[in-house]
């Protein structure tokens, strides 16, 4: 995805918060909803051989009951990482990936204007070159995240959300070419649309 495409996404994004803020804001979430969420992310990380990851997608889900939400995440991912595995290298390329994760959700605060959640999921990380460079092309996923709605109409709200993910292996634990996993930390933001 190129920088215009990014930029342009979450312009429309901004712009459809900004043009909403001011119409009605009823919207609970109810047993039965059905949501869905155009997302992008950006996330920094704690092994050395990857610089970020940007990542973009949506989910889809529902509220079996009230306040509980179980969703599936679809993101791609843009990468960069280091090219060699050697630490003192300075080439960079950039790793495209897929990462489907099923989600469940509690929003604990659930205010006419706003709710408060918190968040975990599993799932995998899938690309065609290692993430990083010495691990593996395909990797588990598990994430944890807080964040909020802000409900901007009855059908759409504002979502905010920090997150914690982990890819890869636990550990350094592949001897001289270090850590093969990597944590991850940034966040996503998303409008949600609910039915």
């Amino acid at each position: 995805m190129n920088v215009l495409v990014r930029k342009s996404l979450i312009l429309a994004m901004l712009l459809a918060f900004g043009l909403t803020a001011g119409l009605a804001q009823a919207k609970t979430l109810d047993a039965g909803t059905i949501y869905l969420e155009p997302k992008v992310g950006i996330y920094g990380n704690s092994n050395d051989r990857i610089g970020s990851m940007f990542s973009f997608g949506g989910e889809l889900g529902f509220f079996p009951i009230k306040g509980l939400s179980i969703g599936a995440e679809f993101l791609g991912y843009a990468v960069t990482q280091k090219k060699n595995v050697i630490s003192s290298s300075n080439k960079w390329e950039t790793v495209g990936a897929f990462s489907p994760i099923g989600i469940i959700r509690y929003h604990f605060i659930n205010e006419q204007d706003y709710s408060v959640f918190a968040g975990v999921g599993l799932g995998g990380f899938f690309s065609g070159t290692k993430i990083p460079r010495n691990g593996n092309t395909s990797n588990l996923t598990e994430i944890a995240e807080v964040g909020f709605n802000y409900f901007l109409t009855d059908m759409i709200s504002f979502q905010l959300a920090g997150r914690w993910q982990h890819i890869g292996d636990w550990g350094n634990n592949s001897g001289s070419q270090g850590q093969k996993g990597s944590d991850n930390w940034g966040g996503n933001l998303a409008l949600k649309f609910v039915f």
